[in-house]
């Protein structure tokens, strides 16, 4: 099949590790990926075939969002994106696409559209539980701007619109267990949708421990070093994080914080706090990095965390970095989202905390601190489940079995 990935990610794809994983996966079962995405940096051409990930990527203009606040109310209300609409017509006929597969929730319903013109097949891929994650990422507005956003990003709005598009999809990808419960109370078919993870494995997590940059691992040498990496969102639970320091700042011996992938506006915002605090001396504060550099903070690391607070969308979703940790061989300390339990308890690879506790989490720390020969145990146990039960391959194989189902309904079809 010719399969049309489409993408609009805040920057040009590739990268993109999700939709990355899914196409190569998907190219070594013989089928021909098309990646359409926005062409934000006008230097790179309109079409061309990437090696690296196997696919033929279709770069489109299309109008900016940041400025246009009506389009942007519109679009949010909605749920129907009319940029793409006539691209993806073009798309579909220039390069024979069988089905799309269309990444979040704000292409479904113009994919949709244009797909029933073609007859041809859409598979909703939900990175996340978006409507719960719009209550999320407003927590921390300001009252009024809270109760705008409230509006434009109705959560039952969102979600009623959701049921209806997803039930007019082939398929429906989901990336945890825990996130079915809404597609049931929706009315889905459970032949309709499959969990496909955000796991890693030794094809797709390219990183040698032994690479790792001697200098950074010589900073932090003779510190314990707890670390964050990634966003900066409230739901995360960084915020838990540097709330839990001032507890055991005094009871652990060169206690380092180190937070990787801040922007300026975050970076503000964690200084801030620090400062308010006075944990200055503990808290390590680094901006984005490449990924060796990255990967060299996570192998400085005693501890990796993944802190997320209580929302419905941290108890429905995933981060690809908890697996990463453990490819690394790393314990990791993690919130009892349902998810982050569910994995950590099974594979027996770090501590779990009570979400948004910072107390309990100072405590647990403090425990991992002096149990390190625990550490190692943690850290063994990890990988060898990241690499086995939790690996990638399996979620390859349930991706590659959904396009089979689509493929034999295709194929029926075109017979008839």
């Amino acid at each position: 099949m010719n399969i049309g990935m489409v993408l609009d990610y805040v920057r040009d794809w590739p990268p993109g590790i999700r939709a990355e994983k899914e196409s190569i996966a998907l190219s070594k079962e013989g089928h021909k990926i098309f990646a359409l995405t926005p062409r934000y940096n006008k230097e790179l051409p309109y079409k061309e075939y990437i090696e690296k990930v196997k696919t033929t990527v279709v770069r489109v203009d299309v109008s900016s969002t940041k400025g246009t606040y009506l389009a942007n109310a519109i679009r949010a209300i909605t749920l129907y994106d009319k940029r793409f609409k006539e691209h993806l017509r073009s798309y579909i006929k220039e390069n024979a696409i069988d089905a799309l597969h269309v990444h979040d929730i704000w292409l479904i319903k113009v994919a949709l559209e244009v797909a029933d013109e073609f007859g041809i097949p859409v598979v909703a891929d939900l990175h996340e539980n978006m409507p719960a994650a719009m209550i999320a990422s407003r927590a921390e507005y300001p009252f009024v701007k809270r109760l705008i956003a409230s509006f434009f990003w109705n959560y039952q709005l969102m979600r009623w619109q959701e049921k209806f598009m997803l039930k007019r999809c082939a398929h429906t990808l989901i990336v945890v267990e825990e996130a079915d419960f809404r597609l049931k109370e929706y009315g889905l078919d459970e032949r309709k949708y499959s969990v496909v993870s955000n796991t890693e494995d030794e094809t797709t997590f390219k990183f040698n421990p032994s690479e790792a940059d001697s200098s950074i691992l010589a900073e932090y040498k003779n510190n314990f070093v707890i670390s964050y990496v990634g966003g900066m969102g409230i739901h995360r639970g960084l915020d838990t994080v540097i709330k839990a320091l001032p507890y055991i700042k005094d009871r652990i011996e060169n206690l380092k914080l180190v937070i990787v992938g801040a922007d300026s506006k975050s970076q503000d915002q964690i200084l801030e706090m620090v400062k308010m605090l006075n944990i200055k001396d503990y808290v390590d504060v680094i901006s984005w990095q490449p990924f060796h550099k990255v990967n060299s903070y996570v192998m400085a690391s005693d501890v990796c965390l993944v802190p997320h607070n209580d929302f419905e969308h941290t108890q429905t979703t995933i981060p690809h970095k908890l697996f990463q940790y453990m490819i690394c061989g790393k314990p990791v300390l993690v919130s009892d989202c349902k998810p982050l339990k569910r994995i950590v308890e099974k594979a027996n690879s770090g501590k779990i905390f009570k979400a948004n506790d910072s107390k309990h989490l100072a405590s647990v720390i403090e425990e991992m601190y002096h149990n390190k020969e625990s550490l190692i145990e943690y850290g063994k146990n990890g990988q060898r489940m990241a690499l086995n039960e939790f690996s990638w391959k399996h979620d390859a194989k349930r991706l590659v079995d959904v396009y089979k189902l689509i493929e034999t309904e295709h194929d029926r079809k075109q017979n008839k």
